[in-house]
């Protein structure tokens, strides 16, 4: 693979940012070369979130909207309540975080970037630490096997569809 096909495959394949981050850091060492698109791909694919989490507080306000019209009760939610209660206040810091980063602001700080560099180790490691200890092997047992046959389907649907795209528009992407 290309370096720029790797990058689409694993931005789009991998699940969580911190394995993109690990998978392009460890092709990077063995390639020799520094390589940013996959990780470039994985927050494209995070920004979009945004836009379905605004498309779901619009579904669900309208939603609750209707049931109060529905029941002839006089207690309706207004637009405001219903952000409070359904949007992912995380999305308005990862914004926030994203406009003062392209404005150049960390640059300004001193120690700043150093700062967020190690804070994001630091966080990836811990995440990853948790997910692991989350992970009850006598739930695996008990749970039965379909759940790992439903995990396993759609891990292999996502890289499938994923190494698709990257072999079609090889000649574009890489």
């Amino acid at each position: 693979m290309t370096p720029n096909q790797f990058g689409f495959l694993a931005g789009t394949a991998i699940n969580d940012t911190s394995s993109v981050a690990a998978a392009e850091a460890t092709y990077n060492v063995l390639n020799n070369i520094d390589l940013s698109l996959a990780i470039t791909v994985k927050l494209t694919r995070i920004t979009m979130l945004i836009v379905i989490a605004v498309i779901f507080t619009v579904i669900t306000f309208r939603n609750e909207t209707k049931i109060n019209d529905n029941s002839n009760t006089t207690q309706k939610m207004s637009v405001g309540q219903t952000v409070v209660k359904v949007f992912p206040w995380f999305i308005l810091v990862f914004i926030f975080m994203a406009i003062l980063n392209t404005l150049g602001f960390f640059q300004i700080i001193s120690g700043a970037s150093s700062f967020f560099k190690n804070g994001y180790k630091f966080l990836n490691t811990a995440a990853l630490a948790g997910v692991g200890f989350k992970i009850q092997f006598k739930d695996l047992i008990t749970k039965g096997v379909k759940p790992i046959i439903l995990g396993g389907c759609t891990w292999f649907a996502i890289f499938a569809s994923s190494l698709l795209f990257v072999c079609l528009f090889a000649s574009y992407v890489g």
